[in-house]
């Protein structure tokens, strides 16, 4: 932490419920009792909500400037989402006139408007890590983190492509992948707590949710077009629909987990906790 006084007063309140308990298994008491203190469900709830209904217009409105396909792709490869369902039922009409004005004025629209996807999660960081709340003069920092995390998908979608090159195509697409995540969930906890983490801290959160984000959504490639599919012969249009936010829900649980995770570790007292609170001054 940049604030000694920040890690002090939160350290102490951990401290207290964390007495009878060592090692490790304090460790894993305190990430217990940091998703008890965040309602991890209950945020991560939410988050998927301001995703599906903030980040993803972001995505659908830029297609303007990209070209629907590549938007197409990183919703597809996403959530699993395969546009190509709302093709056949004439949702889309891409070479629509009204598609391309959407994508002008809706960019800008949900530039504006689209920002509680990134209030929500400064609400979550600032509950993890008991920092005051952005205000109006900082209002650009949300903006940023928007469309950050919009382009990742993007550009993540793009870059799963790769996979179709011999040999090394996975290897390089997975690399990729981590790499961006690693920028978009270090660079976000940074704006969004206006600098008062550390360094050490910030490329923690990043790192873990990079990786948890990878493996959770490697996953998710092999089982999201068969339930989605599934979900759209039953049940329509409402079924990929509902089964995307399910999918959300489960992204944002790794989002938010990963940063109270982070937290549990800096607090401890094990040579990790250390290492990440930093030096302390007068040390």
């Amino acid at each position: 932490m940049r604030s000694t006084k920040l890690f002090g007063a939160l350290a102490e309140a951990l401290a207290a419920d964390t007495k009878s308990a060592n090692g490790w298994s304090r460790t894993a008491r305190q990430i217990i009792n940091g998703f008890a203190e965040i309602e991890i469900l209950d945020r991560s709830m939410t988050l998927a909500a301001k995703i599906f209904t903030s980040v993803l217009p972001v995505i659908i409105a830029g297609s303007i400037f990209t070209y629907w396909d590549l938007a197409a792709r990183a919703i597809n490869d996403q959530l699993g989402f395969n546009t190509k369902i709302f093709s056949r039922v004439g949702a889309f009409a891409t070479t629509d006139p009204t598609f391309a004005a959407f994508g002008v004025l809706g960019l800008l629209m949900v530039a504006i408007s689209g920002t509680s996807f990134a209030k929500a999660l400064a609400r979550i960081y600032g509950k993890i890590w008991n920092v005051p709340s952005i205000g109006l003069r900082d209002a650009w920092r949300w903006l940023i983190v928007l469309l950050t995390v919009a382009l990742s998908a993007v550009l993540i979608g793009a870059i799963r492509e790769l996979t179709g090159v011999r040999y090394v195509g996975v290897p390089l697409a997975v690399a990729g992948e981590l790499v961006i995540w690693m920028i978009v969930w270090t660079l976000s906890p940074f704006l969004l707590t206006m600098g008062q983490l550390s360094g050490r801290v910030l490329w923690a959160t990043g790192v873990l949710t990079a990786s948890s984000l990878t493996l959770v959504r490697a996953a998710g490639r092999l089982v999201l077009p068969r339930i989605t599919e599934t979900a759209y012969v039953r049940f329509g249009l409402l079924g990929p629909v509902f089964t995307s936010i399910s999918w959300l829900f489960v992204l944002s649980i790794v989002i938010v987990g990963a940063a109270s995770i982070t937290r549990a570790l800096a607090f401890d007292e094990t040579r990790l906790g250390r290492y990440l609170r930093g030096p302390v001054a007068g040390d």
